[in-house]
């Protein structure tokens, strides 16, 4: 599995609460750019009940649109445009309420009468009109307008810059985000947000030392700042440093609260840098609280498989297909069904499993390894060598798949095809004696009673690399060098066939084949020359 496909699966959509408390607008605020809707929520309908006015319901439907209750955000999107019925503002809201419900002809109708009653001078309802645009993906390209103009008038507000680069970013145009990134930075070299997204684009394009630049400052700013911790440790994933990613992950928990959303993403951290132990703790501390956690019911499969505990692992896939949607299935979810199938030898519904991950993400060649392992099992070796060979088509071809594929030609006595394969590891890895050593024995087969030799040409390059570690490599050449000793002994050159037999008595000096052909050189031993080869 590669990284990118495992983070994706297991960590988006997880992010989210804390513990901040506070009583302006602003916290609220501060909230929200923290991912901490249901906190968001609570200060701001303490807000809107000390002070019940138009921009504080704006930010409370906010709150209620970014934590997915898009009903509530039209009541209070409504309440603000409730407070003055001649008010700008007030109708921009009325607009995006109507935005959210999906009136795309009323919502634009109230738009353009803000903008007629604000002369479009105003740059709170640009902004508002701007914002609604890009917070319900209706139209990015008037959202983008709006804020532009809106920044005209007023190019100090650093969280417009950075609602510009998200509706940029939605677009896929990352320089354009990044421009408006650097440009909230500039408005306000302290508003933290302009920082963690400039890093986080940093890290979306791998330019990971200017992302690690980004958090830092964030972190400067202000040394609680939960999400910089998080964003920190999600960099040092990507990049391996998986100590130092627990590590941030650790104080992202601490400074957030250990709360079942936190603890989620803190386990889904620890799966990904391999500690299935400690993801089945945390995943099962989460599940206390949370039993219907989808992502964590998953975690806790996998974690079990990789644990080698393939009975729990099991039960737990049973109870994650029995709880989640069909369309909230992932290829991995058949994969680690299928391979826990394949323990239990379940193999028919292991191979139906692993062939709908397969189907669901064709990217994914690594699956058909896992196929042709059953297919083996199934000694169904020309399947095998099927899937083996559309693996070797689909993805990047390594020297061990050239191992295994040829192995699989040895198998099903196809030793052509097989020193075909091998032959590639010797061209791309010439000092890897182990490859010369595959090559001489399926030319070995091909030339069975030894007269061609097609086999000498390996075994001799397999000793000259081998010899190096005698010791580590002990059997191969005993193999190597009786191998040519029968060689040289068929060919009448008993100088030759001495030599190497004496290599093999020195490897292992009670070995009966070299003792033998050695009798039979020195006419000590009558037997003929077919009866002397194994």
């Amino acid at each position: 599995m590669t990284k990118n496909w495992k983070y994706a699966l297991l960590i988006t959509g997880i992010f989210s609460t804390s513990s901040a408390i506070g009583q302006t607008l602003q916290d609220g605020r501060k909230a929200m750019e923290k991912d901490q809707y249901q906190d968001a929520k609570k200060i701001l309908l303490k807000v809107v009940k000390a002070d019940n006015n138009e921009i504080n319901n704006i930010a409370l439907g906010d709150a209620y649109l970014k934590a997915g209750q898009p009903d509530s955000a039209v009541f209070y999107y409504n309440q603000a445009a409730s407070k003055n019925a001649k008010s700008a503002l007030g109708m921009a809201a009325a607009g995006k309420a109507a935005l959210v419900r999906n009136d795309l002809t009323q919502a634009e109708s109230k738009f353009a009468d803000a903008l007629k009653r604000s002369k479009s001078k105003d740059a709170e309802v640009l902004l508002t009109i701007g914002s609604a645009y890009i917070d319900t993906d209706k139209n990015l390209g008037r959202g983008i307008e709006n804020l532009n103009k809106a920044l005209a008038l007023n190019n100090k507000n650093a969280a417009a810059y950075v609602k510009l680069g998200d509706a940029y970013l939605k677009q896929n145009d990352g320089g354009k985000a990044m421009s408006a990134y650097e440009n909230a930075i500039r408005a306000d070299n302290n508003y933290i947000l302009g920082h963690l997204r400039k890093g986080q684009l940093s890290v979306r394009s791998r330019n990971y030392n200017e992302a690690q630049t980004a958090y830092t400052s964030a972190i400067q700013i202000d040394p609680n700042y939960a999400p910089a911790y998080r964003d920190l440790g999600e960099l040092y994933y990507f990049v391996g440093k998986y100590d130092l990613a627990l590590q941030n992950y650790k104080k992202y928990v601490e400074m957030a609260g250990k709360t079942p959303e936190t603890r989620a993403v803190y386990a889904s951290f620890l799966f990904l840098t391999k500690d299935y132990k400690g993801t089945i703790a945390e995943a099962e501390e989460v599940l206390k609280k949370d039993p219907n956690n989808l992502t964590m019911k998953r975690l806790l499969a996998y974690s079990y498989y990789e644990t080698g505990q393939y009975d729990q692992a099991q039960a737990a896939m049973q109870d994650y297909f029995k709880t989640a949607p069909a369309d909230k299935l992932l290829s991995s979810d058949y994969e680690y069904q299928g391979k826990i199938l394949a323990k239990a030898d379940k193999n028919q519904e292991a191979l139906t499993s692993l062939n709908k991950a397969l189907e669901m993400d064709s990217t994914r060649a690594d699956l058909r390894y896992d196929i042709a392992q059953i297919y083996v099992k199934q000694n169904n070796l020309p399947k095998a060598i099927s899937m083996y060979r559309n693996k070797l088509k689909t993805g990047k071809p390594t020297n061990t798949d050239y191992y295994y594929l040829g192995s699989l030609y040895d198998q099903s006595k196809n030793y052509r095809s097989a020193d075909s394969l091998y032959a590639l590891i010797t061209v791309n890895n010439p000092t890897y004696a182990q490859a010369y050593l595959w090559r001489a024995r399926s030319n070995s087969n091909l030339d069975p009673e030894s007269k061609q030799g097609l086999a000498k040409p390996h075994y001799e390059k397999y000793i000259e690399l081998a010899s190096a570690d005698k010791a580590k490599n002990k059997d191969g050449l005993v193999e190597a060098n009786y191998y040519l000793g029968y060689y040289y002994y068929l060919k009448n050159d008993k100088a030759k066939a001495n030599a190497h037999l004496k290599e093999v008595l020195a490897l292992d000096p009670t070995n009966k084949q070299a003792k033998t052909l050695q009798g039979v050189l020195s006419g000590a031993d009558t037997k003929s020359k077919s009866k002397s080869k194994k």
